[in-house]
This record gives C-alpha cells, sequence and structure tokens, in this order.
C-alpha cells in the first residue's frame, strides 16, 4: 500500500498535510517495507519515525546530509530532476 507522508517543517509551513501524517518525534513511526525519502535532511527528530522501515532509499541534493547515514540506498540530485527522471523510468 502506497501512502504519502512529510516532515514537520514543511507540513506545517506549507500545511500539505494532517498532523496524523507527520513522520517523527511529533507524529507517526514507520514500520513500513520501504521509505522513500526526497529531500529529508534526516535530522534526528525526523529518523525516531523514519528508522523502523525494512529499506530507507534518499534522495537529497546535499552529499552530506545525515540521511546518508541511515540510507540503505542514496542519491545525490536535485529531487526536481531526479524524481521526473525515475517516474520516466519506472513506467517503461
Amino acid at each position: 500500500m502506497l501512502k504519502s507522508a512529510v516532515s514537520r517543517p514543511i507540513a506545517e509551513g506549507e500545511n500539505w498535510m494532517e498532523r496524523e501524517r507527520y513522520i517523527g518525534v511529533s507524529g507517526v513511526l514507520l514500520k513500513s517495507d520501504l521509505y522513500l525519502t526526497l529531500g529529508i535532511s534526516g535530522q534526528i527528530q525526523h529518523m525516531v519515525g523514519g528508522n523502523g522501515a525494512k529499506v530507507i532509499v534518499a534522495i537529497n541534493k546535499d552529499k552530506n546530509a545525515p540521511i546518508f547515514n541511515y540510507a540503505d540506498y542514496g542519491l545525490v540530485g536535485d529531487i526536481y530532476k531526479v524524481v521526473p527522471a525515475l517516474i520516466s523510468q519506472l513506467s517503461r
């Protein structure tokens, strides 16, 4: 089952999703098979919620982002370029 969630700062700043969709100290703890992070820096407050996933895949433009310390697979790149290319390849 595919679900979406956000980090608290983005959710509150942009009002994207309700509190029940926050990942981390202020939200839910993941126990999913896969956690695909897009632009998540990997601060400890967030990873408290995300670290329960079996596999973590991270895409972030900052090669030094802490998320890569948690990720099973990581890709350094701009999510606005990487994600469309990824979708295109997966759609084939």
